[in-house]
């Protein structure tokens, strides 16, 4: 029986409500349609997430529509979607709005919802803020006060806040300073000849600079990171063969040194670098596991902003809008690192260290905001929900702090480093295991692969209900006992809006 404090019972609760989230749902109703799957997000828009969300146009996926379906056996699942919904004239080369990706996946929800004979996926607006093991399985305590109960949960909360700063000087409480360059109001305010500083120079940097100039901003736009590197830029280019050399490149140089002969017989072809690259992505998890920690902490150091600037690519559409900035100098990029800020009353003014001279500078702006990338070390990041599992000892950072520790089926591994039955992660949460684990061509794969593991599990729960009790029962050595039941009347709630 529920008592009424509990909104359901469920066999799997997922965590997230984002792209990674949505699809394992969407994943998992295709495969095992009576399954009872909840989505659980404090935002109003399941499946879009924080990419997704954006209505303004100028915001362009970073992959083109021929690789961004969200099924890996069914490759042109999104462009024959866009040719229905958006413009019939779509090619798989094209660069579409994210908001259109957006409704996309929510579609997708929607099909899943229509197809099953209850409402499945539930969606639950409302924030996850501690989850613990009990006798029924897993409970899991709402903002809201309300709990649930399921059998397993996934954490597929995707991409966290941005890396604090702290820089000396900057206080968040500023009117002049904002935390993140995806604040509803990051944008707002600023002259409109007026000047910003964008710290960070990725495609967080290049999103925010193409907003504001579609707001009609003509002024100045400082972009300001340690390497001075902005993204490159998306080309057609012949394809280029698969080439895998783990066998012989067991350090970051080795590959390297494999990468560039590469390029060099493209070159020779006549084929793009960026064929490459994109011929190396289907192994760069292995590769990545292949290395040692010790290689992989190297190449943390000397090659991951080169990596990045290369591998995470920017739409032929904005990189002419970014590189017609540059050379008008509305756009100046700075290669240092900030050492203080000075408040006053008509800008900020920002002292760095230049890389390249090695002297100290200053540029006075109206605005700055934080372009970094998203917090990776989980046990920084202000979340209830997280505290509550490093506290019970259900999960453990990995070994470079870029996500959670997992096996390579997406199991969380608990302070012991023994992966659980019970608790599962998919998308960023597993970046230090998989390294390339933030787009769709990659999670997309990972969905897949968790919907099959997670049906394999339930249905020998459901044949062998003493192996749920065993599973439980191993991941319960590191629970805390059981915190007191609040009495919250709430229903299930769906918020399959689209725009």
């Amino acid at each position: 029986m529920l008592s009424s404090m509990q909104i359901g019972r469920f066999e799997v609760a997922i965590v997230g409500g984002g792209f990674s989230g949505a699809v394992l749902a969407v994943q998992l109703l295709q495969r095992t349609p009576g399954l009872r799957v909840a989505l659980v997000d404090p935002g109003p828009q399941f499946g879009r997430g924080l990419a997704f969300s954006t209505t303004k146009s100028c915001h362009l996926l970073n992959v083109p529509c021929g690789s961004m379906s969200a099924f890996p056996e069914e490759s042109d699942h999104f462009l024959e979607w866009a040719r229905a919904n958006h413009a019939w004239s779509t090619g798989e080369s094209d660069f579409l709005p994210r908001g259109v990706y957006g409704r996309y996946i929510q579609s997708l929800l929607n099909d899943a919802r229509t197809r099953c004979r209850h409402e499945n996926p539930a969606g639950l607006q409302d924030e996850v803020v501690s989850l613990s093991y009990d006798s029924s399985g897993l409970r899991l305590r709402l903002r809201s006060g309300a709990e649930m109960l399921a059998q397993v949960a996934v954490l597929a909360t995707g991409n966290n806040k941005s890396t604090e700063l702290n820089i000396p000087g900057l206080s968040e409480n500023s009117q002049r300073y904002f935390a993140s360059a995806w604040s509803s109001n990051a944008l707002n305010g600023i002259p409109q000849k007026g000047s910003v500083l964008f710290i960070g120079s990725g495609l967080t940097s290049v999103d925010a600079a193409v907003a504001l100039r579609s707001e009609g901003f003509v002024g100045q736009i400082h972009m300001l990171s340690r390497h001075g590197l902005l993204p490159q830029v998306h080309k057609h280019s012949a394809v280029w063969p698969a080439f895998h050399a783990e066998t012989y490149c067991q350090s970051v140089r080795g590959w390297l040194r494999e990468i560039r002969r590469e390029v060099e017989r493209a070159s020779a072809a006549g084929v793009d670098w960026r064929a490459v690259i994109d011929a190396l992505r289907p192994f760069t998890q292995k590769v990545w596991q292949s290395l040692t920690i010790e290689e992989r902490k190297r190449f943390l150091r000397h090659l991951r902003p080169y990596w990045e600037a290369h591998r995470h690519r920017m739409a032929p559409e904005l990189g002419a809008v970014i590189h017609h900035l540059i050379h008008h100098q509305q756009i100046k990029v700075h290669a240092g690192r900030v050492k203080s800020c000075v408040e006053r009353t008509e800008c900020v003014e920002v002292h760095f260290k230049n890389r390249g001279s090695g002297r100290d500078e200053a540029l006075r702006v109206d605005r700055v905001i934080n372009c970094t990338g998203p917090e990776c070390d989980f046990r920084r990041i202000d979340s209830p929900l997280f505290r509550s599992l490093f506290d019970q000892g259900l999960v453990r950072p990995d070994g470079l702090h870029l996500g959670l520790d997992v096996d390579r089926e997406g199991r969380l591994l608990n302070r012991s480093g023994e992966p659980s039955r019970s608790l599962y992660a998919i998308g960023p949460v597993r970046k230090g295991n998989l390294w390339e684990t933030t787009a769709v061509p990659e999670i997309r794969v990972q969905a897949a692969q968790l919907a099959r593991l997670l049906a394999d599990v339930l249905r020998d729960r459901q044949t062998h209900p003493e192996s749920a009790l065993r599973d439980a029962g191993s991941d319960q050595r590191f629970s805390s006992a059981g915190r007191p039941l609040l009495s919250v009347d709430q229903g299930l709630k769906w918020s399959p809006h689209a725009e």
